[in-house]
């Protein structure tokens, strides 16, 4: 594995999962996969957003299913973009759609959730102090 701060634009950069009881996932996963999470949100929240690790860097998150949306699992991609704005103008000039206009996420990153013409849904991920997974695999390893 190798140590990451930052991608090209272009490339998948995070994932994560949005969990009707994020609690469980997160139990599920770190018994999985040997993740440490820690919960990002305040206490008084009522949402929560763990970012998870491996050998002490940034891999996945795992949060709350946003109000308003299913609550329905699902990971999301998020691939790395220079401007998220000029990336979900572009996606709708090609045809998609736009689920969530982009917006500013607590300093970590701008970020936007849309789909190609035929429905995939992806995230739009324009990093600030998040620079994405900081620990990925080798090609070939």
């Amino acid at each position: 594995m190798s140590e990451r701060d930052g991608y090209e634009p272009g490339v998948p950069c995070w994932v994560a999962t949005v969990h009707p009881d994020p609690e469980k996932a997160v139990g599920f996963y770190t018994e999985l996969f040997g993740w440490e999470a820690t919960n990002l949100m305040p206490s008084e929240s009522s949402s929560e957003y763990y970012i998870c690790k491996r050998r002490g860097r940034d891999v996945a998150a795992i949060g709350s299913v946003r109000d308003g949306a299913p609550s329905v699992p699902a990971w999301n991609t998020y691939i790395w973009a220079d401007s998220a704005d000029d990336t979900v103008a572009k996606v709708t000039d090609a045809g998609g759609n736009v689920i969530v206009e982009p917006a500013d996420r607590c300093g970590a990153a701008r970020v936007a959730v849309v789909a190609d013409p035929a429905g995939a849904v992806f995230g739009v991920w324009q990093p600030d102090e998040h620079r994405g997974a900081q620990l990925v695999n080798e090609p070939g390893a």
